[in-house]
């Protein structure tokens, strides 16, 4: 009795990287559902530059445990896209050799890559990477359950750059994550925020490339699979397969009235925000748009200057704010200044 053979593997339509660089960007955020193609394209890409023209490669993740885990299996499945070559991880550095050498006593491997955690980036100031030319950072946005950011991340990114590129102009960041949440340190330092009418944004003169990606064929083809008609209308479903970012919602979403009168600005870690409050209705708006005069208090001891009050957690005006927001009575103009004001209540 002959087996039934095995259906061939289903064929699924992979991010296509040709329109990100072709916009020549040099941080380029790609958002996108997971499974699309994000790292293993970039993979790809990065092995066929270190083959092609003898270009090196940074892979960058939060923090040492996770790369310590990403790293070990980072040529496990890229690797079968080039036969002629061999890979290895030797320690922070990815390596290949002609497969060909293989019964060579003394194999000629070649430094093609290096493994790299930004909250370890003070160790690194000092050394060269003359031959970097493309920089990786997997899953710049956290997942919700998952450790912390960084202190000053965005900061900590520019000193990764700085301390690669020196004075070249050929390095490419690419900061590939899920749609999670648009509140991130990344998108509040850049104030990236997203657009019903494209998919692409590009800001500060083309030195960074948004794309949020909305690939219809992708959604639908892993929607047919037996996972995708399990988490399908999930909330894991929307932004996994979808690209939804949960905190994207228009709850507490509200433009204040004209009875509204502004009362002071507060400065966080996430911005400015005005705060106005309607005394007929003892609602409180709270609005990234900063009015032209301002009284200005300040969260942040480091920001603390003349002409701003500086505050505390448990100041009497921090306590009102709170608890006008646990009692519903606080709108905001956008979703980034409410998911901006949940964390800072969440202290």
């Amino acid at each position: 009795m002959n087996a039934t053979a095995p259906k061939p593997a289903k064929e699924f339509t992979w991010y296509n990287w040709d329109k990100i660089s072709s916009f020549n960007g040099t941080y380029n955020f790609l958002v996108g559902m997971r499974g699309v193609g994000k790292t293993y394209g970039w993979q790809k890409k990065v092995i066929r530059a270190a083959i092609r023209k003898g270009e090196q490669f940074m892979y960058v993740r939060r923090y040492k445990d996770e790369l310590k885990i990403s790293k070990e299996t980072f040529f496990d499945a890229v690797g079968v896209e080039f036969p002629d070559w061999d890979f290895r991880v030797y320690g922070p550095i990815a390596q290949m050799a002609p497969a060909k050498t293989r019964h060579d006593k003394k194999r000629p491997w070649k430094t093609i890559g290096h493994f790299q955690a930004l909250s370890t980036i003070q160790s690194i100031k000092s050394v060269a990477f003359p031959l970097v030319t493309n920089i990786g950072f997997d899953e710049f946005i956290l997942e919700k359950g998952m450790t912390h950011y960084l202190p000053n991340e965005a900061r900590a990114l520019n000193q990764l750059y700085s301390t690669v590129a020196r004075t070249r102009e050929n390095v490419k960041v690419f900061l590939m994550a899920n749609a999670v949440s648009i509140t991130n340190p990344y998108f509040l330092e850049y104030d990236i925020k997203l657009s019903e009418d494209t998919e692409f944004i590009v800001k500060a003169d083309g030195f960074i490339v948004v794309h949020f990606i909305k690939s219809k064929e992708f959604s639908a083809e892993m929607y047919e699979t037996k996972f995708g008609k399990f988490i399908a209308g999930t909330e894991y479903g929307d932004f996994a397969v979808g690209n939804e970012f949960s905190d994207n919602h228009s709850n507490l979403l509200n433009i204040k009235g004209a009875s509204a009168r502004y009362t002071y600005t507060l400065e966080t870690g996430h911005g400015k925000f005005s705060v106005w409050i309607d005394w007929l209705t003892g609602k409180y708006y709270i609005q990234e748009k900063l009015p032209g005069q301002q009284m200005v208090f300040t969260l942040l001891t480091e920001k603390m200057d003349e002409g701003k009050i500086l505050l505390t957690y448990s100041d009497k005006l921090m306590q009102t704010l709170r608890t006008a927001f646990r009692n519903g009575n606080t709108y905001f103009d956008t979703a980034k200044s409410r998911n901006a004001f949940i964390e800072i209540f969440k202290r």
